[in-house]
């Protein structure tokens, strides 16, 4: 993305464009990409911007070394990177990724992505049938969520949007199907699993028998 805005204009790269560029000039990070982008007229989509935003707070994570892989987790990282890379690629360059990379790798990519896609569907479809009968008088067509939803959380867990607290004997997450033991710090707004604590250190882990 940054390239892309180079290939634009030079400048744009930079944090303040005002200023002389020098070796130590500032270069622009992933929010003030997305402005440029709006900016010149390369608005992204509300689900490319969430998901761009997603894997940046996992890099965050990483360079903290406050990440824990998990293989399903990481897969579906990557299946969320590939997303937004094809989409940017054909929509937004209107390039054709097959020439540069081969035919079969992007068809691979696009096998990954739909997959996700699937389990992504999968927990729109629970959500949608339990908010329908926690609110009957709920409407999907006119009101994406009904207006006594609060709205959900990143599942400390998988890190996807579907997990909900305050509405089940235990907090659950739509896209993992079960009850998590995790909750939500009202200190920095993370999410976090019971046994690990918060990242901000305001929850500790719970700690081992003999601890």
């Amino acid at each position: 993305m940054k390239e892309h805005l180079f290939r634009t204009n030079p400048i744009l790269i930079y944090k303040n464009i005002d200023a002389r560029v020098t070796d130590e000039a500032l270069t622009v990070g992933i929010r003030d990409i997305l402005v440029r982008f709006e900016n010149i007229g390369l608005a992204l989509p509300k689900e490319q911007i969430a998901a761009i935003e997603k894997i940046q707070r996992i890099r965050n994570r990483i360079e903290h070394h406050r990440y824990d892989h998990d293989e399903r987790n990481d897969e579906m990282v990557i299946a969320e990177a590939l997303k937004v890379v094809l989409f940017f690629v054909e929509f937004v360059l209107g390039e054709r990724l097959g020439d540069d990379i081969g035919d079969d790798r992007v068809v691979e990519m696009q096998a990954r992505v739909l997959d996700y896609d699937e389990r992504l569907g999968l927990a729109e479809a629970r959500i949608e049938q339990w908010m329908k009968k926690e609110w009957p008088h709920w409407n999907p067509i006119p009101d994406d969520r009904p207006e006594e939803f609060e709205g959900t959380l990143d599942c400390p867990k998988c890190r996807q949007s579907y997990f909900v607290i305050g509405y089940h004997e235990k907090p659950f997450c739509f896209y993992c199907n079960a009850s998590i033991d995790g909750g939500a710090c009202k200190h920095c707004g993370m999410t976090f699993l019971i046994s690990r604590g918060c990242e901000c250190g305001s929850h500790g882990p719970i700690p081992k028998n003999g601890d």
